[in-house]
């Protein structure tokens, strides 16, 4: 009786030492999939947090040409005061085609660098 108790014991422990080595190997494959995916969020994170940083930056210098514009506006406006109507009216024509000049700048300088982030996000992912 005792030779089949430490069989069974044998079996018992062979048993354990299989299933707990499966479940190691399943817990490290677990563990890869999750690193892997952690890492898939922070690359889009910080991809996000920089096209943010673009954006904004974008939205300032937008910004600025419009309070440029506006102030040519007013010193076109000033100065037309004292000139006839058809005078403050080119001023204010010139001013708005100045500052709708600016913007279209800026559209095709903001193209340009999507462009280029695209290229260059393109050459690193090969």
């Amino acid at each position: 009786m005792d030779s089949e108790a430490f069989l069974k014991m044998d079996v018992f422990f062979f048993v354990t030492t299989t299933v707990v080595a499966v479940f190691g190997l399943l817990g490290i494959f677990i563990l890869i999939y999750i690193l892997k995916i952690v890492r898939a969020i922070s690359k889009l994170v910080s991809t996000v947090q920089r096209e943010a940083e673009e954006i904004t930056k974008d939205f300032q210098e937008i910004k600025k040409d419009v309070k440029e514009g506006v102030h040519d506006v007013r010193e076109g406006i000033a100065t037309a005061a004292t000139y006839t109507k058809t005078v403050a009216g080119a001023g204010i024509v010139r001013a708005l085609s100045g500052l709708f000049e600016a913007y279209v700048e800026e559209k095709e300088k903001s193209t340009e660098r999507k462009k280029k982030r695209v290229a260059k996000k393109k050459k690193t992912a090969k």
